[in-house]
């Protein structure tokens, strides 16, 4: 399962369920609002809720809820060689230990 670190909000995110493989495909979406967020790698609820042609993008949003949303301290984390969350400082993959509250 490949994780990484939404570049937004700082939790941890599968690159199946949210804004990783579609982030440098910017013209797709509409960033209203959100426009510091383009062409990053976003979690399912940072992510951008519609296309650029007005259709809704029915799978961000929100949180999708496949798993907790746990939040990471911002710029530590990184996808390591097993597609696992590591923790760059140290190298662990136990990413939870590391959690915090969520912003607010």
């Amino acid at each position: 399962m490949g994780l990484y670190q939404c570049q937004h909000c700082g939790c941890c995110e599968n690159t199946a369920l949210g804004h990783y493989w579609m982030r440098e495909e910017v013209d797709w979406f509409d960033w209203t609002e959100i426009e510091d967020r383009k062409g990053l790698a976003l979690c399912s609820a940072c992510g951008p809720q519609k296309f650029s042609d007005g259709r809704p993008n029915e799978k961000m949003g929100e949180w999708h809820g496949q798993f907790d949303r746990v939040y990471l301290p911002m710029g530590e984390f990184r996808t390591g060689k097993r597609g696992n969350l590591e923790h760059i400082a140290t190298g662990s993959e136990d990413f939870r230990k590391f959690a915090i509250a969520p912003p607010r």
